[in-house]
């Protein structure tokens, strides 16, 4: 019984020990040998870069004439400084050098502006938690699933660059009996996704590697994501460039899927409806988490009964890019179920007269019984349904 109980204790504190990488997106570190002006000038523009690339999931960005003004700049985006001791070095003239970390944050507020008049895409904050599998076969066909230390650092590294929150199985008996070597190197989607459940990640990566006859790496990966399921390939001389390239490749992807292009057209109005919104508290906080969203620019309240909000959204993106970011948010979820009964919002019909057969207005239906025409999902007359929950 005793041991039964240590065993449970300590399954309970290694999933306990499992820490999400926190990304910090406007925050930056490098590294200095002193703590004069024009060292961290030059280390503040280089981090603004990276920042940048963070925000926008884009490289491109960086050669756009208003960012490379801002990089010129670049002390007028950054708040707040600061150093640390760090036990690293740098190489100065041949001899090393003991390093200092420099800490930069820099102004969400400003950066924001600067991408939105350059028209720039805006990744939001709020990123998908990346989960990682990989397993390597070495010469004499022994499979290693543990990362070594300089694969292990590339990752994090790239991961933390990039702005994508970042796990690693623990590869303890749990996992270990969940999913197989076997199975890991077969990429065997449904044991994978099983395993990967006791992790709670929003994306799955998986790769497989081993050294070519030519001394390359070759690496072959799939991305597990509810939008699609994604495979691409990397090689390299060195297995730390492997993940290098597999993160860049995966960030790109979602930047694409959840990034926002500001449009000269402004915002577009989504209605939404909201259940489960049982008092003044919970409304507030419908309303700040809505609010909080990279796409929403406001959020106007159109009807509120009794549990039930009806909500239009003032928001730049299209209606699959709000599904896709609340379905990150994990706040708000739909409701699919038809025993909950759902009834349409009146809205405005033009008259007979100006909308009759003979005026040339279609709407849409392929019917001409009157009211039939079918409106677009997310209208006032058709909202996207969901449920709050806290």
């Amino acid at each position: 019984m005793l041991r039964l109980l240590t065993f449970l204790l300590l399954s309970v504190c290694a999933v306990a020990s499992v820490a999400e990488q926190v990304i910090q997106v406007y925050r930056a570190e490098a590294l200095v040998t002193s703590q004069s002006q024009a060292e961290r000038n030059n280390a503040t523009r280089v981090s603004l870069g990276e920042v940048i690339w963070r925000v926008t999931g884009d490289s491109a960005a960086l050669e756009h004439p208003s960012v490379r003004g801002a990089l010129n700049q670049a002390q007028r985006y950054l708040y707040e400084y600061s150093y640390a001791s760090t036990d690293e070095q740098l190489e100065v003239k041949g001899a090393p050098v003991r390093a200092i970390k420099l800490i930069l944050k820099f102004s969400p507020q400003a950066i924001e502006k600067l991408l939105r008049e350059a028209r720039l895409p805006l990744w939001p904050a709020n990123r998908p938690k990346l989960l990682v599998w990989q397993i390597m076969t070495d010469d004499a066909g022994t499979t290693h699933r543990v990362l070594a230390d300089d694969a292990r650092k590339a990752l994090y590294d790239q991961a933390a660059l990039r702005g994508l929150p970042l796990l690693l199985p623990m590869h303890d008996f749990e996992d270990n009996i969940a999913l197989g070597s076997d199975s890991l190197w077969n990429m065997d989607e449904a044991s994978i996704r099983a395993a990967s459940e006791r992790y709670k990640p929003d994306a799955i990566l998986v790769g497989r590697y081993r050294q070519a006859a030519d001394g390359l790496w070759r690496a072959n990966w799939q991305l597990l994501h509810s939008s699609a399921n994604q495979s691409f390939d990397t090689q390299a001389a060195e297995t730390p460039s492997l993940f290098v390239q597999a993160i860049n490749t995966t960030a790109d992807y979602f930047a694409r899927l959840y990034a926002i292009t500001p449009s000269e057209g402004g915002s577009g109005a989504i209605v939404i409806r909201v259940g489960d919104v049982r008092d003044f508290a919970t409304y507030k906080k419908v309303q700040r988490y809505l609010e909080g969203l990279g796409m929403v620019s406001r959020v106007e309240l159109i009807m509120a009964q009794q549990d039930r909000l009806l909500l239009r959204l003032h928001a730049e993106g299209d209606l699959p890019l709000l599904l896709s970011t609340l379905e990150l948010g994990k706040k708000l979820f739909p409701v699919v179920s038809e025993s909950i009964p759902v009834q349409p919002v009146e809205a405005y019909r033009p008259p007979a007269s100006s909308a009759g057969p003979d005026s040339g207005i279609a709407d849409g239906s392929g019917s001409s019984e009157p009211g039939s025409f079918s409106q677009a999902r997310g209208s006032l007359a058709n909202p996207l349904v969901y449920r709050w929950q806290d």
